[in-house]
């Protein structure tokens, strides 16, 4: 019996399902003759869409908007759209009273945001997080769609449940980032290039242009990244002759379409900063500031650490192209991916976000592997992504019960109840045993399902939790309620020596970063003004002019491991 056969048809049996039975006959019938049968009461594709979907919806989005806004590069998007909801700047949005903080990135997201938010009248969490869950969603079932064009229902099934359950997917799709928009426009650029390979018309070039103009929009130039992948795995596939195929002219006209409502506003209300600033000093200089060569190829293979447990079985899915012949599709698939990553990898600025564009490609071609591959054919390697498996659920199991510190965002996502380590510790225990069983019968199909689904249900527990502990951990948002109770509403919060753009989503007042001197004179008198810094600058300043004049700490909290207190003054 075909392995997915088997898997979905037990569940079904379990659970009474008549259409999950008969979408796994489909899919088997599917792989045996290699045509689909015509649909009995339910589409199969449709329906296997529909239920990845779901199951992205459950892991992604129902937890969307439930974490503080803890980073500036986030913060940015939301007062953006803030600024363009209270004073109308759909053009050039400002941020702190300064027009220029809007010039870096095209309007598409911050509209995006605004439009989520207009129901309210104002920005919140869950607004401005609600266009990057949807455009996560959108990806979603655009890589379901690729891989149904290339290869049938099982494989575009497959890659959503492993786009899905990406950790490095998953932690950035409930943020407030335009990246996680403009990879959903690539993947879908990917989805309309195929196409127009297969039939040739013009509808879906008009498709892969739209989508990489929507990309652009999105974040930048970095969208046109999409446009040199599908040159480099175009010309790769067919040499310079094929390119021709790709209506240059054609999508020439309709990106500079696209980035008119991004460049003529800037070029008009602020020319000289956004073409000195932005165009020469930001996107010109995107690949030779800051660091390295050698820093930036380092930093590269963290791809694959963010795409585990699937990058285990990468090695297996290499050989099997290399013994099952060429495949077309997979080899534009895969220099499309190979050129987003090292576009992202070779970019002056590493940032983990910026590779969300290479996941949906990894995606891809791993669902391709399970969906087609036969375990005979790569036995070995796929036992040795098995035993890497396993023994990285043992690993997990550990780092749950031995207590000992993490840095960075570490302590946001382990585990701190008793009740929680219990459950994902059954879901990990539960997934390797299922895991072994699977590779052992060769069923890869059912190996792959298995991992999506116990690795989407500590993903969807984490999203919950880790939301409570992430509040605790950054406490932004009880430092700026502090520091907006304590004060008039025409008073100022000052930050010392700068503040995170994080703390202007929950301060309501006017803030103003100061330097050294600029503390000393504030804190020589008293005000009715406050400042946040940390506690250690804080102990430094209040051994000189700040006790003596009644300046005291109003509110502490953590905010990344550090502490963080908002000091006043008493004014009598």
């Amino acid at each position: 019996m075909d392995d997915l056969h088997s898997v979905v048809a037990i569940i079904a049996r379990c659970c009474g399902i008549a259409h999950v039975r008969s979408m796994a006959q489909a899919i088997s019938a599917e792989r045996l003759v290699g045509v689909r049968p015509a649909p009995r009461g339910v589409n199969s594709d449709r329906f296997a869409f529909v239920l990845v979907l779901a199951f992205a919806v459950a892991v992604l989005a129902l937890p969307t908007g439930r974490a503080p806004i803890w980073a500036g590069n986030d913060a940015r998007w939301v007062l953006l759209a803030r600024d363009v909801v209270e004073h109308g700047h759909w053009l050039m949005p400002e941020i702190r009273g300064l027009p220029n903080e809007g010039l870096y990135k095209p309007q598409l997201f911050t509209w995006s945001i605004v439009l989520a938010s207009l129901t309210s009248g104002h920005v919140t969490e869950f607004t401005a997080a609600l266009p990057a869950a949807v455009s996560a969603l959108a990806a979603i079932g655009g890589i379901v769609a690729i891989g149904s064009l290339l290869w049938g229902v099982r494989a575009g099934a497959l890659s959503g449940l492993i786009l899905t359950t990406t950790p490095g997917y998953f932690v950035f799709a409930q943020r407030p980032l335009a990246d996680v928009m403009m990879s959903a426009f690539m993947v879908w650029a990917l989805y309309f290039v195929l196409r127009a390979r297969r039939d040739g018309s013009l509808a879906p070039f008009l498709g892969f242009y739209a989508c990489v103009g929507a990309a652009m929009l999105s974040k930048g130039p970095p969208g046109l990244a999409a446009l040199v992948a599908a040159a480099v795995a175009t010309w790769c596939g067919g040499g310079r002759p094929a390119l021709q195929k790709l209506r240059l002219p054609v999508g020439a006209l309709v990106l500079g379409v696209f980035a008119l409502p991004w460049i003529v506003p800037y070029v008009l209300l602020a020319g000289p900063a956004f073409v000195h600033e932005v165009l020469l000093g930001e996107y010109a200089h995107w690949f030779v500031r800051r660091h390295g060569v050698a820093y930036r190829i380092a930093h590269m293979p963290s791809v694959l650490l963010y795409f585990l447990p699937w990058s285990l079985f990468l090695p297996a899915a290499m050989v099997w192209w290399r013994r099952s012949g060429p495949d077309a599709g997979r080899a534009f698939v895969l220099w499309w991916t190979i050129t987003l990553w090292m576009l992202v990898g070779l970019s002056g600025v590493y940032s983990p976000h910026y590779f969300l564009p290479v996941y949906p490609g990894l995606a891809i071609l791993t669902g391709e592997f399970l969906a087609r591959a036969t375990a005979s054919s790569v036995r070995r390697e796929l036992r040795l992504g098995t035993i890497a498996f396993v023994v990285g659920a043992i690993a997990l199991l550990i780092a749950m019960v031995l207590p000992f510190s993490l840095s960075g965002e570490g302590p946001v996502y382990m585990p701190d109840r008793v009740s929680e380590k219990v459950l994902i510790g059954c879901l990990v225990a539960i997934g390797a045993v299922a895991v072994a069983v699977f590779n052992h019968r060769g069923m890869l199909a059912g190996l792959g399902i298995i991992i999506a689904v116990v690795l989407g249900a500590i993903l969807a527990i984490e999203a919950h939790t880790s939301a409570v502990r992430r509040a605790r951990y950054y406490d932004v948002r009880a430092l700026g309620a502090a520091a907006t109770t304590h004060t008039a509403a025409d008073a100022t919060v000052f930050g010392y020596p700068d503040l995170s753009l994080a703390y202007d989503v929950y301060v309501d007042r006017r803030i103003v970063e100061i330097g050294p001197e600029e503390l000393d004179r504030l804190l020589a008198k008293p005000s009715r003004d406050v400042v946040i810094m940390t506690r250690r600058r804080w102990t430094v300043a209040a051994e000189t002019a700040g006790a003596k004049a009644g300046w005291r700490v109003l509110e502490s909290r953590n905010v990344g491991g550090v502490d963080v207190v908002v000091v006043g003054a008493v004014v009598r």
